[in-house]
Formats: C-alpha cells, structure tokens, sequence
C-alpha cells in the first residue's frame, strides 16, 4: 500500500510540473497574428504558398509565404499588411525566414536580406518602427519595441534574397511571422475622497526607437522541457530505488 501510496504522489507531482510548464509557454505573450486578416499583399504566390501560411503558427515551419513577379506591381517591393481589427500596441515580433524551413532548411542564400515594418491607425500615414539591411545570414529576426501602437502592420521587403541586387523581382520567402501585444499598464491613482483606484494606461500612438530582442522563444520552451524531464526521471528513480530497498 505504501508503495502505490508513492506512485500516485510521484504521477501527480510530474502532472502539476506538466500543466505548468504548459501554462508558462502558453500564457507567456499574446501572438495577435493568429487572428489578424490579410488586409492586402503585393506579389504573386504559388498554391498553398499563400499569404495566410506566414501568420498559421506552423510549428514545423512546413508551410510559408512565397510571392513573386514583382514586375507585376511596377518594380514595387513586396508587401504584406495585417490588420488586427482594431490599434493594438505591439510588444515585439518574430519573424522567420526561408532557411529555418521545412523545404529551403539551410538555404542561407534564399534568406531575405532587407526589409522594414510599418505601423498605421488608418493605412494613410506610416511610420516605421523597424528596418534591416543585409541580415541574411539569421535564420530567424527578432525585434522588440518601447511603444508601436496601431491598427495595421506592414512588412515591406526591400532585399527579397540574400544577394544585395536591387532586383524587386527575386521571389520572398518566409516561414513564420509572430506578432506579441504588449500587456496593458495599470497603476494606483487616488482619486479626491483618498480611496484608491486602478487606472488604464494607454500607450502613446506615436511608436518610439525599438529595440532587437535576443531569440528566446524557442530557447526557453527548450529549457522548460528539460527541466520536466530531469525532474520527472529524478522523481521517478527516487521512489523505485526507495521501493527495491523496501523489498
């Protein structure tokens, strides 16, 4: 009885370390690109190489966003613009390119090299909150800001390749593209009979300087993992070398 007394304590405790490590990957930011629509893009895609394939949350990285033919939009570079429904203020981004996935897995040379994003509350005026040059090496950009608060974003992609040739017509490639609201400020304000009360916050609708985020998604998902696992195995040698000496 004192044995089986220790196998259900030994299952519930690796359940609960389960349900929170879920909870913590989960609940850790909010990836508003999951219910953005696809308010417009420039290029053509092949079949299912769609747009909406940049914004599915593919964890394999097995489907992407392919465009092409930019003479068909006059030399233009290639763009994409999300529309979350309503301003949202953006915490950071990730975004993925074609070596890290599934079918260019390697491909460093297919990687986009240049491209920026643009935030708006009324796709009339623009601002830019981010912009890279000859990053293609990176599998995988990442970028968080101060404040980048609007209805749309806009990546626009201004070196389609790694190769730095001008050439709008080289076809875009990207695997993922993830974008994190940030949490809302509240703080303490007495109001005039001395009681307390929360206020919300808003953030400035002027986006400010930003900010490249270390890549920790994936990393810290990793580690979480390990630890469950360490932990389990260790929970689970400790009550069977307790039950052989019982024995």
């Amino acid at each position: 009885m004192n044995a089986k007394r220790k196998k259900i304590t030994a299952f519930c405790l690796m359940t609960i370390l389960l349900v929170l490590t879920f909870s913590i990957i989960t609940e850790a930011k909010n990836n508003i690109a999951l219910d953005c629509i696809i308010d417009s893009v420039c290029g053509k895609s092949g079949e299912n190489k769609s747009a909406r394939m940049l914004v599915d949350d593919d964890p394999n990285y097995e489907t992407k966003w392919e465009a092409s033919d930019g003479a068909n939009h006059k030399g233009e570079p290639h763009f994409i613009i999300l529309d979350f429904g309503s301003d949202k203020n953006i915490d950071s981004l990730r975004l993925v390119k074609a070596s890290q996935g599934s079918e260019d897995f390697g491909r460093t040379d297919l990687n986009a090299s240049g491209f920026r994003f643009e935030i708006s509350s009324d796709k009339i005026t623009w601002v830019i909150i981010d912009e890279v040059t000859d990053d293609g090496d990176n599998d995988i950009y990442e970028a968080s800001f101060i404040h980048a608060y609007g209805r749309y974003l806009k990546l626009v992609i201004t070196q389609p390749e790694q190769e730095i040739t001008g050439n709008e017509n080289q076809a875009v490639r990207f695997y993922d593209l993830k974008v994190f609201e940030a949490e809302e400020i509240s703080e303490e304000i007495p109001d005039d009979d001395g009681e307390d009360y929360e206020e919300i916050i808003e953030p400035e609708e002027v986006p400010l300087a930003n900010i490249t985020a270390p890549q920790t998604s994936d990393s810290l998902n990793l580690i979480l993992l390990i630890m469950v696992i360490l932990i389990s195995f260790v929970i689970s040698r400790t009550f069977s070398n307790r039950r052989s000496r019982s024995l």
